[in-house]
């Protein structure tokens, strides 16, 4: 008897030496002016939730074709997200109001959110404006340890990395750190 060889589609398991991360990254090529080409490696959860969100959305998108879902399933996830965030809807409602004065009401967020154009409005000394889109987080202009409120006045978008060094010029760079590493410990 021969022995027979390895069939090039037998699955072997991965160990960590035999992964290549190169290989896990995400890919996006620009193709032409309005299209781009993703590419990627998924894992079982995300696999099965692309297969329950498409057999969910299958009279919206009958052809069931990957681009359509994932556009239709971003579409939803970025309206809950920015509902969550910063208040977002078509239908706003009264505010039931807050004890804590750090409690930013969604009209007040979906209001900033909408002056700032969704990216940071830190102004350098030099007058330039913060171009950031993501990590953003809502600040106080004069903080609630000093009596700022949470008013669309008072607050502004400002990316995470703004918001740090802000905070540090305020209330000085050791003090901050403190306050940062005392928050990573009760987090954990």
């Amino acid at each position: 008897r021969h022995a027979e060889a390895p069939s090039p589609f037998a699955t072997r398991p991965l160990t960590p030496e035999r992964v290549d991360a190169s290989e896990l990254r995400s890919t996006l090529t620009p193709l032409s002016p309005g299209r781009y080409r993703f590419g990627g490696t998924w894992g079982q959860e995300a696999y099965d939730l692309y297969n329950d969100f498409r057999a969910l959305v299958s009279h919206e998108v009958p052809s069931g074709e990957l681009s359509l879902v994932l556009e239709t399933a971003l579409r939803i996830a970025k309206a809950e997200v920015e509902k969550r965030r910063f208040g977002a809807t078509a239908r706003p409602g009264r505010s039931r109001g807050s004890a804590s004065p750090r409690t930013i009401p969604a009209a007040v967020r979906r209001a900033v959110y909408e002056r700032d154009g969704g990216r940071c409005a830190f102004v350098s000394d030099a007058g330039k404006r913060c171009t950031e889109t993501r990590f953003l987080e809502i600040d106080h202009e004069i903080p609630v340890a000093r009596g700022g409120e949470s008013t669309v006045e008072n607050l502004r978008l400002v990316c995470s990395a703004h918001n740090q060094y802000l905070a540090d010029r305020e209330f000085g760079a050791e003090f901050m750190s403190r306050k940062r590493e005392e928050a990573r410990r009760a987090r954990a």
